[in-house]
């Protein structure tokens, strides 16, 4: 599976796609790892001028070798620039960063959900959903109301992958169908149907908001809960420990059974805890295609273990835009996973702020 820096995009799609094929309980070893993220990024920065701009800029200083001197083109760049490896007009399917009206949003485009899809239902059997079925309740909207947001479509993959009778997205246009949620977890624990409750972190909020005590009711044996996205709403403020004291409090699990993901419209992987093989709860693992590292804010430079920085990602399966992604994203890498600990407070940082020039500058 050795690579070239002059591998071609058949060459790269195949490599990958084999990757993504063994799952996520398969090891890569780290020298293959590296050589085909080099070996992508240089294919990437050759047919995208824009992300050869960004990364030149952003990279300038940046000692090392190898994958310690790559830096990741920041998120903020999709707002600036198409970042995509492939011409206009190809898109299979477009997703949107958040964002409040009149904000300009973030653009990932793809010519192939393949990768994607691989990606996503791969990692998902290792540390999200691993018994053959589940009755899906979605605190989310579908991907037919909502086409351009990359929750809704992974959490579509899933059911089709995964999906008993009586699935169900619950928020349409923007509102939550509570009383739709109640409903079919109630129902679920009366057939002892395994519930598979995810959604983004403040639909659940919103979730108890409505229901009250009503919505107290235990989850079937073999349940499992998601909740993702950030914690703080246009309402208020929760505090992650408190998110999944509630979460247990309400649906009678144990904390084994909430497993959190990481991910950003930017990216075609996810992270996840991975408590259940012992990980401590709060650490996310990366399946074998995908690797965080902490980088300092100033320099870009790859930080030793156990040290706090930005967190930089490399995604093999993002051959559609750049493998190397700059997240603002506070946190510290350990042996057996990485914490977050928040956003990059204040400016964007040096080599970022670099990179977004280059973008903006013609």
């Amino acid at each position: 599976m050795k690579q070239s820096a002059h591998a071609t995009r058949d060459e790269l799609y195949a490599t990958v796609r084999e990757v993504l094929r063994r799952g996520a309980s398969e090891t890569m070893n780290p020298a293959e790892f590296e050589r085909l993220a080099l070996a992508a990024l240089a294919w990437q920065r050759r047919e995208c001028p824009a992300l050869d701009r960004a990364l030149s800029a952003a990279g300038d200083g940046v000692e090392g070798e190898g994958l310690s001197a790559v830096v990741g083109v920041p998120t903020d760049a999709f707002k600036a620039a198409t970042i995509a490896t492939f011409a206009p007009g190809r898109d299979a399917r477009v997703f949107f960063t958040s964002g409040t009206t009149g904000e300009v949003r973030g653009r990932h485009a793809f010519e192939t959900m393949e990768l994607y899809e691989l990606a996503a239902i791969a990692a998902a059997r290792r540390w999200l959903l691993p018994a053959e079925r589940y009755r899906f309740v979605l605190l989310a909207e579908s991907e037919e109301d909502n086409p351009h947001s990359s929750l809704s479509a992974m959490l579509a993959m899933f059911t089709r992958a995964w999906g008993a009778d009586a699935s169900a997205f619950c928020v349409e246009k923007s509102s939550l169908n509570a009383e739709t949620a109640r409903e079919l977890i109630a129902r679920s624990a009366d057939e002892g149907a395994p519930v598979a409750l995810l959604g983004a972190t403040f639909a659940f909020v919103h979730y108890w908001d409505a229901v009250g005590e009503r919505g107290s009711a235990p989850l079937p044996p073999g349940s499992v809960v998601m909740p993702t996205g950030g914690f703080k709403g246009r309402s208020r403020e929760l505090a992650p420990d408190e998110l999944m004291r509630e979460i247990q409090d309400h649906f009678r699990v144990a904390r084994s059974q909430v497993v959190q993901e990481y991910g950003m419209t930017e990216l075609s992987s996810q992270a996840y805890e991975a408590h259940r093989e012992g990980v401590a709860a709060g650490r996310y693992v990366c399946p074998p295609w995908m690797r965080v590292d902490a980088v300092d804010p100033e320099t870009l430079a790859v930080l030793p273990a156990g040290e706090e920085g930005i967190l930089r990602v490399i995604d093999l399966a993002n051959l559609g835009s750049c493998v190397a992604i700059q997240s603002a994203d506070l946190g510290v890498v350990h042996g057996d996973g990485f914490v977050v600990k928040g956003r990059m407070p204040g400016a964007t940082p040096r080599g970022c702020a670099r990179a977004l020039d280059a973008l903006l500058s013609r």
